[in-house]
């Protein structure tokens, strides 16, 4: 019986293909049944596959194959225990690629079987050492809410401006922001990577756009022309186009102005488990990566109830 319910859903697939493996799937079928009401297996299927693989190793190895005839029930229940295994682990990983865009969970930068590219779990990594203790991250005044101010939900987001794959999340953020209706909102805190030309730069500027009520426009525009920025004159040439003080945004840039803020807010990241970017914080409930929007869904629907 134990090789009847290994070979049963194996005979199936091939019987697609053979006819041969059509009668085969009969007989498992048959034997498995039997089986488990009690009564004796007719086909003889057990005995044949114990025939096939026990001649199979004896053309290689007699001393295998005569430990493989004498311990052939334990060694089936090997068998069917890691074809169990494989099955459970398999359908799991389906379930939280459906559900997550990963194979491992939302939290997971790992490779997945169903996401070959990884382009759902890719992140831009600093130099960091992971914290022993996690302390989430919270919601702080000096940082705006992209969104509706008053919003139920506030989701924590570690990004770069420099990083594409935070870029990559931000029509995601948008589409969360538009389809819980005020409900849910956005609160951008900066995770610089040093790697990143410019990205301690570009943390600056938005924040001395912030100075003048203009940062949730210089944030979408860092991101936009995130291909085009190369230097100081780039953050000042986006200042212009949106109308700022430009010799006040300079000089709050050369200042280092915000060091402490953005410093403040990567060492935050760091205390949370922040490895790379993005990472979004929903409560306590970690995404890593630009995932989709059914990733978001699944979570946000759970912290709302």
């Amino acid at each position: 019986m134990v090789l009847c319910l290994v070979a049963l859903p194996i005979f199936a697939v091939l019987g697609i293909f053979s006819v041969k493996y059509r009668k085969l799937t009969k007989d498992a079928l048959d034997c498995l049944f039997r089986t488990v009401t009690l009564r004796k297996c007719r086909s003889g299927l057990d005995d044949k596959i114990k025939s096939d693989v026990t001649g199979t190793v004896l053309r290689y190895s007699p001393k295998t194959a005569k430990f493989v005839y004498k311990h052939y029930k334990i060694l089936s229940w090997i068998v069917l225990i890691i074809f169990l295994w494989s099955f459970y682990v398999s359908i799991s990983g389906l379930y939280n690629y459906v559900n997550y865009g990963n194979c491992n969970g939302p939290e997971s930068t790992d490779f997945c079987i169903f996401d070959l590219t990884g382009e759902n779990s890719k992140i831009s990594e600093g130099d960091i050492t992971i914290q022993s203790e996690i302390v989430y991250p919270s919601l702080e005044d000096d940082d705006p809410i992209i969104g509706e101010e008053m919003a139920e939900l506030t989701i924590i987001e570690f990004g770069c401006y420099m990083c594409p794959y935070t870029k990559k999340a931000e029509p995601i953020v948008q589409e969360v922001i538009d389809y819980y209706m005020g409900r849910v909102n956005f609160q951008f805190k900066t995770f610089y990577i040093p790697h990143h030309n410019l990205s301690y730069r570009a943390a600056l500027a938005v924040n001395c756009a912030q100075e003048q009520d203009k940062y949730v426009e210089y944030h979408n525009a860092l991101f936009d022309l995130q291909d085009s920025i190369k230097n100081d004159y780039s953050f000042f040439s986006i200042a212009t186009n949106l109308k700022l003080e430009v010799e006040q945004f300079k000089e709050c840039v050369y200042d280092d102005r915000y060091k402490q803020e953005i410093d403040s807010d990567s060492l935050m990241g760091l205390h949370a488990g922040v490895v790379g970017t993005p990472t979004f914080f929903i409560n306590e409930q970690k995404i890593v990566g630009p995932k989709p929007f059914k990733t978001f869904k699944k979570i946000i629907n759970k912290e709302l109830k």
